[in-house]
């Protein structure tokens, strides 16, 4: 059965942002007893535990749903137990099991600033930071420095390792691709890694084959990744721009709205037709 407010969540709307946090804590509080969860004055956040977590991504989830009481409290149970992947890693597993599931993954500088502990991450845009996850079968942990320490490996080794299992990993994976003057790529396999795989020189050198070299190219949110003709003609080159804008305000795991350049050397920058954008990604912490 549906719930009382169920299709009734508008994105912008503060006084329906505010209901679903109350609706989110007490779902929260019945499922945890023994933890304390706060409201604090911004709709878009609870706290709790010491941590401040973001619900946007959870409210953009919710709003693909049926919108019932039971899809919203599975969304809850999911997502706020893959925060332990933040705020409790597995300090413990061994660099050799560990460098099996090492993988590359693009996230908000935001999200890295505000998570509990140091992650290990480096610049890639203004916005964006590349950070590492170890995703095995049954944990998901973002790798930080005392993990880095423990198995006594360097950025260089991470980066490594972590991008020859991104090649593995997107073997036989959905590609779409459509060449021509305006031709264009997609990757939108959700597994969590589809933005980062425009840093895999393997995966730039399929998007050539397609559509050519330099591209334009764009990570609006974790799991989309889009790539497209710089050669295609200017009512083209505006519709992607928009979507990549669309899909950033709307979309989960937002990373970046803007328009991205790859050159033939591999170099990825901002596309000089692409206006700054002042809305910074969420920093949800799942």
């Amino acid at each position: 059965m549906f719930s009382r407010f169920a299709n009734n969540f508008k994105k912008d709307d503060p006084d329906e942002r505010r209901f679903f946090q109350r609706k989110v804590h007490g779902i929260l509080s019945r499922l945890n007893p023994d933890q304390i969860f706060t409201l604090g004055d911004d709709p878009s956040v609870i706290e709790g535990d010491g941590l401040v977590y973001g619900l946007t991504n959870l409210h953009s989830k919710f709003l693909l749903t049926r919108q019932s009481e039971g899809e919203l409290e599975e969304l809850i149970t999911q997502t706020f137990k893959g925060l332990s992947a933040i705020s409790r890693p597995d300090l413990d597993l061994p660099w050799e099991e560990a460098k099996n599931f090492l993988m590359p993954q693009l996230m908000p500088e935001a999200f890295v600033q505000m998570a509990p502990v140091a992650l290990v991450s480096n610049p890639f845009v203004d916005g964006v930071a590349l950070g590492f996850v170890v995703d095995a079968e049954a944990s998901y942990s973002y790798v930080n420095v005392d993990m880095r320490d423990k198995w006594e490996v360097d950025v260089d080794k991470l980066y490594e390792v972590a991008f020859e299992n991104l090649h593995q990993r997107s073997q036989g994976i959905q590609m779409m691709a459509f060449p021509g003057e305006n031709g264009f790529f997609i990757i939108n396999t959700q597994d969590g890694f589809d933005a980062v795989r425009l840093l895999s020189p393997e995966m730039r050198q399929v998007v050539e084959e397609h559509i050519g070299s330099p591209f334009f190219a764009g990570v609006p949110n974790r799991d989309f990744l889009i790539c497209w003709s710089a050669g295609g003609d200017e009512d083209f080159q505006q519709k992607m721009r928009q979507q990549i804008s669309s899909d950033f305000d709307e979309q989960a795991y937002p990373l970046s709205g803007r328009a991205l350049e790859v050159s033939q050397n591999g170099y990825i920058a901002f596309a000089s037709a692409s206006e700054p954008d002042s809305r910074a990604a969420s920093a949800d912490l799942n």
